[in-house]
């Protein structure tokens, strides 16, 4: 077998999200990376061969928290290539990504099988191209293992657990409960008859028929994608020794389940469909949890704790799935709400072995901290914060247990940079110039109350979250359909850093609110302690009253109902100032946090935002933070249907309020020169980068054209004289 020998500084093993988040942030700093994957598509559980759909913390209630950062490239990429989320062009998005990054070399279908460590330090790795014949063996300064499995830390020695067992090379085979896998069917339509004939192997009806409707496990012909996550084997099993028992065994249930829907008689409307695609590869939810410096716990998970190096973030619910899986008579699921909250760089690395790091589900966690930080766009996050962490580590020549507090704050400010939005940090970041200097707009946006036609109906519980600084009253339009009667409810304030419709915050003050017959202004007094915090109003269901809606929306001012993903504009006076000043632009905040960070123009023509210092400047990048809507999901994939209880709500094209066409011009000796145009942009950070020094005292950006709104919006405006860069040293 023919042996290639590959170098580079930093060796990622494991292509699912967290590995190629990992190696994009890597070689966008500049770091010659490998990543190496052993299947023929990116992506892990979110590839077309698995089509896991990607979700995270604003699938779980959580506004305003859509996770960016190098991940959020890469969504944005595929809402504006592939707005229909088909999985398959989303396997092209991360490919196109890695193939465009010059710093990366890329390995596909080579399958990891050696790990070389001696004194506590990773010399190389090694594995085998399928169909090439050809024995890669690359040797790296450091290492990320984003395998899922963790099999590079269990190959160097470092302990790990399966389910609640600590495991140290001694005891694999010890019972453990863990969450099962499950294999998804896409269903398809085809206008007339098709018969099914299942083979032989498939569990017979009585045996399907047995396991449903159990546990709220209920069958339906029109379950597709997602909806069929529940199919779930493998529990009481080992995840990645027992791969092809619970491959095999999820077939079984899976085309016996289709069987069942087909030929039992019950669903007399699947007489027309055919399964237009049946996955072979379990999604995997659980296997190796390695032990590192810190473990996340349950606890840490529902106090929002903040850490010194607390790095990324989480949101999604605490998610339990019993491991009997369909065997169980237990519920199918129990999700916990929770608030975002961080995750330190300490979860990502165990001190036995210096040069290895951990991203994605294997990294350092408690079991009941895992049911959440596991999703997706979490292990994305992970990928980028260790591929920034080795970024240091190689830069100081220092292992990740001996960095300084100065230089972890480095390793923050550098993903803050990047996009990455760490709950409770804002960048401080003294390099960047747009912090000193004075910022004026041609316009900053009101607060408008446009009536719309429509109402929310208060007949389920209903929410309106408003950010606040300053405390003044706020008043809400609302109608009384109850006849000649006065209606009293109860009204419920709570506080919070970032608001959420499923877990609302600090309970602060309640009252009761009366209203008129007809339609009126009603006066709602926001709590005095409500100030720089976002306050969620609860109101007591009523069917009998409404929350008129807005034409135009008001940004970080949302209502809508805890059942539903679906969050409304609406109609409220109030004299709030601030709220969207142009100052926000250089806050440090990119994004919502404690209040909107927006600046929001008029609308008008041509809107515009300068920068100016009282000396001039020399940079070479300006960064441009748009708002690409963070209260809604920008998925991997999803099919055109799913059920209700995924409370997902799909987009409709870009986002209105994302620039669309834009100018810089700069200001020096006393007149303006041209510097770039942006046409057709559909990215939510917008980096532009000058290979020489450019000398400015004013910056003015002109926004021309959005994807529909008429205003500009803006969250931050970044400059800086020096590019993040990372000297190569040759790898020995």
């Amino acid at each position: 077998m023919k042996k290639v020998c590959l170098k580079a500084s930093l060796i990622v093993a494991g292509g699912g999200l967290s590995g190629v988040c990992a190696a994009l942030a890597a070689a966008r700093i500049g770091i010659d990376t490998i990543l190496v994957h052993n299947r023929p598509v990116l992506g892990g559980n979110s590839s077309s061969e698995i089509r896991v759909w990607t979700r995270g913390a604003t699938g779980g209630g959580n506004l305003f928290s859509e996770e960016m950062g190098v991940l959020g490239i890469l969504k944005m990429r595929n809402l504006y290539t592939n707005p229909r989320f088909n999985p398959v062009f989303w396997d092209e998005v991360l490919l196109d990504a890695v193939l465009g990054q010059k710093n990366i070399t890329l390995l596909l279908n080579t399958n990891v099988e050696h790990v070389e460590c001696t004194e506590g330090c990773i010399r190389q790795i090694s594995g085998v191209q399928q169909a090439s014949e050809i024995e890669y063996i690359m040797e790296g300064k450091m290492f990320i293992d984003a395998t899922g499995d963790g099999i590079l830390g269990d190959q160097c020695g470092v302990p790990y657990q399966i389910g609640n067992y600590g495991y140290n090379g001694d005891n694999k085979n010890r019972q453990r409960e863990i969450l099962s896998s499950s294999i998804l069917y896409y269903v398809r339509d085809t206008g007339e008859p098709v018969p099914f004939i299942a083979p032989e192997y498939a569990y017979d009806m009585n045996y399907i028929e047995s396991l449903v409707n159990k546990g709220g496990r209920i069958i339906s012909e029109k379950q597709t994608g997602s909806d069929c996550w529940w199919f779930e084997y493998g529990g009481f099993q080992n995840t990645i020794s027992d791969s092809q028992e619970i491959a095999i065994e999820l077939k079984k249930l899976v085309l016996g389940i289709w069987n069942y829907i087909k030929n039992s008689g019950k669903y007399p409307e699947a007489e027309n469909c055919t399964l237009e695609w049946l996955g072979s590869i379990p999604g995997k939810r659980e296997s190796r949890r390695m032990i590192t410096e810190y473990q996340l716990s349950r606890q840490d998970i529902l106090e929002s704790k903040k850490f010194e190096d607390g790095a990324f973030y989480g949101g999604w619910y605490m998610d339990f799935h019993p491991p009997g899986g369909l065997n169980s008579i237990e519920e199918s699921c129990t999700q916990i709400p929770v608030n975002v909250y961080q995750i330190p760089l300490r979860c990502l690395y165990n001190h036995k072995v210096k040069n290895l790091l951990f991203a994605g589900r294997n990294i350092g966690t408690e079991q009941e901290a895992f049911s959440s930080s596991r999703v997706m766009n979490t292990c994305a996050l992970s990928g980028q914060a260790a591929s920034t962490l080795a970024w240091k580590c190689m830069k100081e020549k220092k292992q990740p247990a001996d960095l300084s507090a100065t230089e972890i704050r480095q390793i923050i400010e550098t993903l803050i940079r990047e996009d990455m939005f760490i709950p409770g940090k804002k960048s401080e970041e003294q390099e960047d110039l747009g912090k000193v200097a004075t910022v004026t707009a041609s316009s900053e946006y009101q607060i408008k109350d446009e009536m719309a036609d429509d109402f929310l109906s208060l007949k389920e519980g209903t929410f309106l979250t408003v950010p606040v600084s300053e405390g003044t009253p706020v008043l809400l339009r609302m109608k009384n359909y109850c006849g000649n009667r006065v209606v009293r409810f109860a009204v419920a304030y709570f506080l919070s850093d970032l608001p959420s419709c499923l877990k609302s915050g600090r309970k602060v003050k309640e009252e009761e609110v009366e209203i008129a017959p007809g339609e009126h202004w009603v006066e709602l007094e926001l709590p005095r302690e409500s100030e720089n915090q976002f306050c969620t109003i609860w109101f007591e269901k009523n069917d009998q009253l409404g929350i008129r809606l807005n034409k135009i929306r008001n940004p970080g001012i949302l209502c809508g109902r805890g059942t539903k993903p679906e969050y409304l504009d609406p109609c409220i006076m109030w004299d709030e100032k601030g709220i969207y000043s142009p100052k926000h632009v250089i806050n440090g905040y990119s994004r919502p946090y404690q209040g909107t960070n927006l600046w929001c123009s008029k609308q008008e023509k041509n809107p515009w935002i300068l920068l100016e210092w009282k000396n001039k400047i020399l940079f070479r990048e300006l960064r441009l933070f748009f708002d690409p809507e963070l209260s809604m999901e920008i998925p991997s994939s999803c099919t055109q249907r799913w059920d209700e209880s995924h409370r997902f709500a799909m987009r409709k094209g870009m986002p209105p309020q994302l620039i669309r066409e834009f100018r810089v011009d700069v200001f020096e000796d006393g007149e303006w020169k041209y510097l770039a145009k942006v046409s057709n942009n559909w990215q939510r950070m917008l980096v532009l980068d000058f290979e020489k020094d450019i000398s400015a005292e004013k910056i003015r950006i002109t926004f021309d054209r959005t994807w529909g709104d008429s205003r500009a919006h803006l969250y931050q405006i970044s400059v800086y004289k020096n590019k993040i860069t990372f000297e190569k040293e040759e790898v020995k």
